[in-house]
């Protein structure tokens, strides 16, 4: 069966970012394939979408073993028989130095933010036509470290460079691919940094639009580098932090 509606795979759609990301392009006209590790996090998901009159799928995976990537592609193909988008936003952190980080954390972070974005979206090129875009989720630590944080940091660089990379290549059958880089946001992620009172002041502190962002914050950007205003658009990082990164507003 072929859906007249644009399809697109979000992952990490269970919560956060990626539930915000895949209710807004459900609203916005997509089919929406709801991607997390464990599937029943996505019943509640799927079911809002649905009952806001959006249409939505799920399929549980674990996206960092690589070799059940074809059953989704499968799944999505033979339900929906199309894939037009993809919005690689599955990621973990391991917080603390670097000089105290074991092989177990340096895996475990390098398997799901780029080995499996990697090998996610080779899948999906195989299935994508022509006019189809995919949007990658950096970081703003991509390009400012932030203490404790570097591990994610290194993981959020290097997908800066495969989404260049991809670029290129998939520009040979007319895909694009970008990024967005997220700055401060406030999500169960991430929930308990920002229960520390310092840490909340210093960034609405040194942040020009003076406050944490929201998932719903992200959504208007991911929806335009999928869509046909950005058709001309590819390779491109596009940071989305209310200003923090760009003005560096480093405390004296």
């Amino acid at each position: 069966m072929t859906t007249s509606r644009p399809v697109v795979i979000v992952t990490g759609a269970s919560r956060g970012i990626g539930r915000a990301i895949a209710f807004d392009l459900a609203q916005n006209g997509y089919t929406v394939w709801l991607v997390a590790r464990e599937e029943a996090r996505l019943d509640p998901v799927a079911s809002a979408i649905r009952q806001a009159g959006g249409q939505a799928e799920q399929f549980g995976i674990d996206l960092t073993r690589i070799e059940h990537v074809p059953a989704l592609i499968n799944a999505v193909m033979t339900k929906s028989g199309r894939i037009d988008g993809l919005v690689n936003n599955a990621g973990m952190t391991r917080r603390g130095k670097l000089t105290e980080v074991t092989p177990e954390d340096y895996d475990a972070v390098m398997a799901l933010n780029v080995r499996s974005l990697l090998f996610l979206t080779q899948g999906v090129l195989s299935s994508m036509h022509k006019g189809g875009a995919i949007v990658n989720v950096a970081s703003l630590n991509a390009f400012d470290v932030i203490k404790g944080a570097g591990l994610y940091a290194a993981s959020k660089a290097a997908v800066v460079q495969l989404t260049r990379g991809l670029a290129i290549d998939a520009a040979e059958q007319g895909v694009r691919v970008n990024a967005i880089a997220p700055g401060f946001i406030h999500t169960d992620f991430n929930a308990a940094l920002w229960e520390r009172r310092e840490m909340r002041d210093w960034v609405e502190t040194n942040t020009p639009l003076r406050r944490l962002g929201t998932p719903e914050d992200i959504v208007g950007s991911v929806r335009f580098l999928l869509g046909r205003d950005s058709a001309f658009i590819t390779g491109e990082v596009l940071v989305v932090d209310g200003g923090f990164l760009p003005t560096r507003m480093w405390p004296l």
